[in-house]
């Protein structure tokens, strides 16, 4: 029987530990790009939720313009339906 000691091969360790290396080195660079992508998801929502803001104002201005342009024309018709069935005013 051949000996571990014997058997020892030291260009299989060094080809072993690159493997490892560079395995620990895409590791490391999958860990890097996952925190860019959460960066990025965090950003984007912000970004997401300032934008949504703005809509939302910009449309509550445009509702309450168009509320108070609806009211002004029901006074306006209630006034020419009042003038149209009273002509004198009595």
């Amino acid at each position: 029987m051949v000996s571990v000691i014997e058997s020892y091969d030291e260009s299989k360790v060094k080809e072993l530990e690159f493997r490892i290396n560079a395995q620990e080195t895409r590791t490391l660079k999958a860990i890097e790009l996952a925190y860019e992508a959460n960066g990025s998801a965090r950003e984007t929502s912000a970004l997401a939720r300032g934008s949504q803001r703005e809509v939302d104002a910009a449309l509550s201005s445009v509702r309450s313009e168009v509320k108070a342009q609806v009211e002004g024309l029901n006074q306006q018709m209630k006034a020419l339906n009042k003038a149209m069935t009273n002509p004198i005013g009595n």
